[in-house]
């Protein structure tokens, strides 16, 4: 009986202990994958000078200018190589096409003519609205969410990454957007009846941005 007794005894006294470890040893591992996690750092990297963001509108085919446009201001907001947030502001007040596309716009005065009348209320209206935006609210892998901004219209578009690396301090991100003009009161229809002016507007941008 006392053998018994002495057994029973021992058996309890497993049971406790193995009890009173059990949330300690929990503990201890909350507190280990919290320090992991608080080594993830956020950190936020501002556009430089050659980022570049590209337009292109097109014609019913026919022909299409395109250009570039330049970053006022642009934030990047990163966790590690996951993008989290950002801001960028583009100067509509400086177009600069290209036009390689167009035979019909070679000349100095006509480039001019061109951006002239980009600038005024059939399109961006820049005397009142000089720059435009676009600030992330979600990404999705390769899909990022956010709201664009234009002659003071917001609607939420997507961006695309085709490409992402961090390197360093530095962030090289590349990709495209398309949004409809007519969303944004860009609303101009060509002066010629057989001549239609997409209402698609195609983005590609090439973002380099150092750590701040």
């Amino acid at each position: 009986m006392k053998l018994k007794a002495l057994a029973a005894v021992a058996v309890s006294t497993l049971v406790l202990a193995s009890c009173s470890e059990a949330p300690k040893q929990a503990e201890e591992t909350t507190n280990e994958n919290t320090q992991e996690v608080a080594t993830v750092e956020v950190a936020t990297y501002k556009a430089e000078e050659k980022s570049k963001v590209n337009w292109r509108g097109e014609v019913a085919g026919v022909y299409g200018h395109d250009g570039y446009v330049h970053l006022d201001n642009g934030t990047l907001e990163m966790k590690g190589n996951e993008i989290i947030g950002g801001t960028f502001v583009v100067d509509m007040t400086n177009i600069i096409p290209t036009d390689s596309s167009s035979s019909s716009y070679q000349s100095d005065e006509d480039i001019a003519k061109l951006v002239g009348h980009l600038s005024t209320e059939d399109f961006f209206h820049t005397g009142e609205h000089p720059t435009s935006t676009f600030v992330i609210t979600s990404v999705n892998g390769n899909e990022v969410k956010g709201n664009l901004t234009v002659r003071g219209n917001t609607n939420e578009e997507t961006m695309n990454i085709e490409n992402l690396e961090v390197k360093g301090d530095e962030v090289f991100m590349t990709g495209k957007m398309v949004f409809n003009r007519q969303n944004y009161d860009v609303s101009w229809v060509h002066f010629m009846k057989d001549m239609i002016l997409s209402d698609d507007i195609a983005i590609t941008y090439s973002l380099v941005a150092k750590k701040m």
